[in-house]
């Protein structure tokens, strides 16, 4: 119940955290999207109900901060939510390279559905400079990603009350 209630706190600051971290250090030219790497990872880890209502409120939260197409984010990371799931049953999560590939396609995913729905809704063409912009966050994103899994998993296992354990597939 406690996971619940905090959820959206929580997810309030890693979105904010991150945006935080997109200005500082690349100038808001470059976002750092952690809470996509989350999503995955709750793929990978959580059942659908749990998973699925963070990836809900993870993109809730981000449509609410970047005043962007109301919906698109939270659409967004419940598809890759799903797919992450799916792709669990395929993919060991503690393998660095996998967990990158499938994370850069996610990563790719997603900003492609950003760059498509964008003139469809606002009008105008394709901006080149929403590629380019979006070429480093995907590479930025994918090559953080087996780190941040490690350190998710920490965190779960600190959280839970128990020793970090190697995933079991079921």
């Amino acid at each position: 119940m406690t996971y619940y209630i905090s959820l959206p706190f929580f997810s309030l600051a890693l979105i904010v955290s991150q945006m935080m971290i997109g200005d500082i250090i690349f100038s808001g030219k470059i976002a750092v999207e952690l809470s996509l790497i989350v999503v995955i990872y709750a793929g990978f880890r959580f059942d659908v109900l749990r998973g699925g209502i963070l990836s809900f409120i993870l993109g809730f939260i981000h449509d609410c901060l970047t005043c962007s197409l109301s919906g698109l984010y939270t659409l967004i990371y419940v598809l890759i939510f799903l797919i992450s799931k799916l792709a669990s049953l395929r993919i060991s999560p503690g393998k660095p390279f996998l967990i990158m590939s499938f994370t850069f396609v996610c990563a790719l995913f997603e900003g492609m559905m950003i760059i498509l729905f964008h003139p469809l809704l606002y009008g105008g063409g394709i901006s080149t400079h929403a590629i380019t912009s979006y070429l480093p966050q995907v590479l930025i994103v994918s090559t953080l990603s087996p780190i941040l899994f490690m350190v998710f998993h920490w965190t779960e296992a600190a959280l839970n009350g128990r020793e970090s354990q190697p995933v079991k597939r079921t």
